[in-house]
């Protein structure tokens, strides 16, 4: 979300605060082209450091509880404006993963990140889902659409073969041809693949396929991964 001044900005929390959150805040620095705040927010109510400089924050609710009189939380999307800003000196490739959350509310935590030309990792979004199902990755990618993405063409998204994940992808206009395409993550799918076929020489070889960038060495590896194992074979062509 962006604001034409600060005092914009500044209504918009305060207006938020009231209507919405009723948390409490308090200003950490202010000047003329700059206002930080910090805010209270959590089940046990301490200080987390959530700075307000530009970040993205997206909810999603399962619905309103009765019994409690609060929201149920379904999904939380979060972005930092340094980040979003960062992209754009980027490679166009985004990895997306997800992973559990060992804390009291056993939810999980999906992400997506780009590297930049010097091999650095630069986080890009963040959520915090109930479960990595179809329904989360389709809103995760949309918000990374919009607020990340915005319309950029050529992108190339790599990820795990999660069912759900793969059928987001394929309903949505950014990863699909002739917009971007999908690939992949090397590590797992030499995962999965030793997990069926069950050899160190032929996971090796699986690794040194997808690693290499001249397609007659790529076509040799795999005809000697044929020769070795026809099923291998067949699960990578």
């Amino acid at each position: 979300m962006l604001f034409k001044t600060k005092e914009e900005l500044m209504e918009a929390v305060q207006d938020h605060s009231i209507r919405h959150a009723r948390r409490e805040y308090y200003v950490t620095e202010s000047s003329r082209t700059k206002w930080k705040v910090l805010c209270k927010h959590s089940a046990e109510e301490q200080w987390y450091r959530w700075e307000l400089r530009g970040t993205i924050v997206e909810w999603k609710h399962k619905g309103f509880q009765q019994s409690t009189g609060k929201y149920v939380m379904g999904y939380v999307f979060w972005a930092f404006k340094p980040c979003i800003d960062g992209f754009q000196f980027c490679r166009k490739i985004i990895s997306v993963d997800g992973t559990h959350l060992y804390t009291k509310y056993k939810y999980k935590l999906l992400i997506a990140a780009a590297m930049d030309g010097n091999q650095q990792v630069l986080p890009l979004t963040f959520a915090i889902v109930d479960e990595e199902t179809y329904p989360s990755w389709k809103w995760f990618l949309q918000q990374l659409s919009r607020h990340v993405i915005r319309g950029r063409r050529g992108m190339c998204l790599i990820s795990d073969r999660h069912g759900g994940l793969i059928k987001a992808v394929r309903e949505g206009p950014d990863f699909v041809s002739p917009h971007g395409v999908h690939r992949y993550c090397l590590r797992h799918v030499c995962s999965n693949f030793n997990s069926i076929i069950k050899n160190v020489v032929l996971n090796d070889l699986c690794w040194q396929a997808g690693s290499e960038y001249q397609l007659r060495k790529f076509n040799r590896i795999m005809e000697e991964i044929k020769k070795q194992s026809v099923k291998g074979f067949a699960y990578l062509d």
